[in-house]
């Protein structure tokens, strides 16, 4: 496995399901390449997201009654034309603070744009996760100096 610790590798993976860009450091720490629990967690993230979205998009066409209440939120939502413009635009905050598992339904609910959700939601992650990743190359190298 690009001759890296299994067990450290399985760490930052199941980190990353849990606590997102915070499986940044654990990574680092544990000795694994900045490159590769980069790309690692980010990846984790992306498949976050769409498993999410789409799940949620199956249970809404799949019920009746999710599908009225999708359509309810999504009246709601467009009665705010700053809202249905700029809302989505929330996302790259929302991610950094509260992370993907609100992101995707969030997303879904008021029915925007899958891709663009993924996107702004994603740009949110790799800002977050380049500074973590950073913030820890330095407090590393301060810490081992």
């Amino acid at each position: 496995m690009l001759g890296l610790s299994p067990a450290a590798a399985g760490a930052l993976v199941a980190s990353a399901f849990v606590i997102e860009y915070g499986s940044i450091p654990i990574g680092i720490g544990l000795g694994l390449p900045a490159q590769y629990v980069f790309a690692t967690a980010t990846s984790i993230e992306a498949g976050i997201f769409l498993g999410l979205f789409g799940l949620l998009d199956t249970i809404g066409t799949a019920s009746g009654r999710v599908a009225r209440f999708l359509a309810w939120i999504h009246s709601l939502a467009t009665r705010s034309k700053m809202f249905d413009r700029y809302g989505i635009l929330g996302l790259f905050p929302a991610e950094i603070i509260i992370g993907v598992y609100l992101c995707a339904p969030v997303s879904w609910l008021f029915g925007w744009n899958k891709w663009r959700s993924f996107a702004i939601t994603m740009a949110g992650y790799c800002v977050a996760a380049a500074i973590t990743t950073l913030a820890t190359l330095g407090v590393i190298h301060y810490l081992f100096r």
